[in-house]
């Protein structure tokens, strides 16, 4: 497949989601494991969860906009199949982060 009508931004944004969604498991994670990081996150916004989702909407808005600076202002080039196979390995990296972790956590208690 060839990038024929797909903007810099598709790419750029495109990539941010996979890393905002490791991001993301990796803080569900440290908010589980470190009490002081929920400690912080709770006082941060008055909910835990504000806080999460605040952190990772701005990551990702943050890296879209960084990966559509690059290259001269043109954005990160890459083919369309190379940027599904990156988008669905973030999100499925993340998932299995926040799955096996859980997995663990559940095998510990009982």
């Amino acid at each position: 497949m060839e990038n024929a009508g797909v903007a810099k931004y598709t790419i750029s944004f495109g990539l941010s989601l996979a890393l905002a969604s490791v991001a993301n498991a990796l803080l569900v994670v440290a908010k589980e494991q470190i009490p002081a990081v929920l400690t912080g996150m709770q006082k941060l916004t008055g909910n835990h969860w504000v806080s999460h989702c605040a952190i990772v909407l701005g990551l990702f808005a943050f890296f879209g906009w960084l990966f559509a600076q690059t290259n001269g202002r043109q954005g990160i080039k890459m083919t369309v199949n190379r940027l599904i196979g990156t988008l669905v390995s973030g999100l499925v990296t993340g998932g299995l982060i926040i799955l096996g972790f859980y997995l663990i956590a559940i095998n510990k208690l009982g």
